[in-house]
């Protein structure tokens, strides 16, 4: 009994020892073989995870990319503003009260001074006229349209190509009024001397009424 126990014992022995040193005499290719392929599905998986990342780089933000051209505006859209003329200089001039001063004339006449411009020539021009106490002007008409103010005195004026006291209007000192070019008018400096003044563009002629068969402004 002791020796069957003996061989069972030591056929144990022997089986464990040939089964141990089967697989100590294999090299471990299986762990081996596996560890690339695994590394290698990382790899892959790696790769396959970073390639969205990669296109996400690559593809610029909304904002830095190119914005659609827009058309070209054409001139008709935007046209030229037109060319403004140059104004014309002035010379700087000054005059005081005293520095205006009529020049003699004879009695019954109304002298007149030139302020500004030649009523003779083409542009503006400004006058001034004494008109002596009592004168009654003979009716007449001009070739340019002119606009009077009353410096002093009350201006006694009418329309027509006959002198009518009963027509006149009395101007007093401040009044304004205008001479349409080739309308007959007359003034009458019935309460003490006037003075007025006349801003019109030249050129400028006076002629008495009736002039070419006018009368009263229409042709009988």
């Amino acid at each position: 009994m002791t020796r069957i126990s003996f061989l069972a014992t030591f056929f144990a022995a022997v089986a464990s020892l040939f089964l141990f040193s089967g697989q100590a005499g294999r090299p471990y290719a299986q762990p081996q073989q596996r560890q690339p392929a695994q590394v290698q599905q990382r790899q892959s998986v790696q790769q396959r995870s970073a390639t969205p990342t990669q296109q996400r780089q690559t593809t610029p933000p909304v904002s830095q990319q190119a914005a659609p051209s827009k058309p070209a505006t054409t001139t008709a859209s935007n046209p030229t503003p037109p060319t403004i003329p140059a104004i014309s200089a002035m010379e700087a001039k000054y005059l005081l009260p005293e520095d205006i001063q009529f020049p003699e004339t004879q009695p019954g006449a109304s002298p007149t001074i030139t302020l500004f411009g030649d009523p003779r020539s083409s542009g503006l021009y400004v006058t001034r006229t004494l008109i002596p106490h009592g004168t009654k002007t003979i009716p007449h008409i001009h070739a340019d349209s002119r606009t009077v103010t009353v410096l002093s005195g009350v201006c006694h004026y009418g329309h027509g190509v006959e002198f009518d006291e009963k027509m006149v209007i009395p101007m007093p000192s401040g009044s304004f009024f205008t001479e349409p070019a080739g309308t007959p008018h007359y003034i009458w400096a019935k309460d003490g001397d006037v003075v007025v003044q006349t801003t019109a563009v030249g050129p400028s002629s006076t002629q008495f009424a009736p002039v070419n068969g006018v009368k009263d402004g229409k042709k009988p």
